[in-house]
């Protein structure tokens, strides 16, 4: 079980990673009520990350759980955004996540590595 959360936590946070930079295109370029939810996604999607990888670092199974489950919410939020009518590039978002669902095969040997020595990096472990 602790295998699969592992595996769930590393494709959010992949996926999460996808949609950042159009993350940031769109908070730049709508105003109103889905610019609020697109920064919300960036801000969640750092504080995700700051979490998992102190929970990676030091923290306990369930700790490890939590945030890994956490990162449903970054692309909540970016799915919430993109509902209104308003956002840019709305048809993106299925190519994204075909790119996000594709390259995690290929990323998916490098990414606890690369988290392991990110969450080193940032907490001293």
């Amino acid at each position: 079980m602790e295998n699969i959360v592992a595996l769930l936590g590393v494709l959010l946070f992949w996926a999460s990673l996808i949609w950042l930079p159009l993350n940031i295109a769109r908070a730049l370029r709508t105003r109103g009520q889905p610019q609020v939810w697109t920064i919300s996604a960036i801000l969640s999607f750092f504080m995700a990350l700051m979490g998992y990888t102190r929970a990676i670092d030091g923290g306990t199974v369930m700790e490890a759980f939590a945030w890994s489950v956490t990162w449903l919410m970054p692309l909540g939020l970016t799915f919430f955004a993109r509902s209104h009518q308003s956002v840019p590039w709305r048809s993106w978002d299925k190519y994204l996540g075909a790119v996000a669902l594709g390259t995690f095969v290929l990323v998916m040997p490098f990414l606890p590595r690369a988290l392991n020595r990110l969450s080193a990096l940032l907490w001293g472990g």
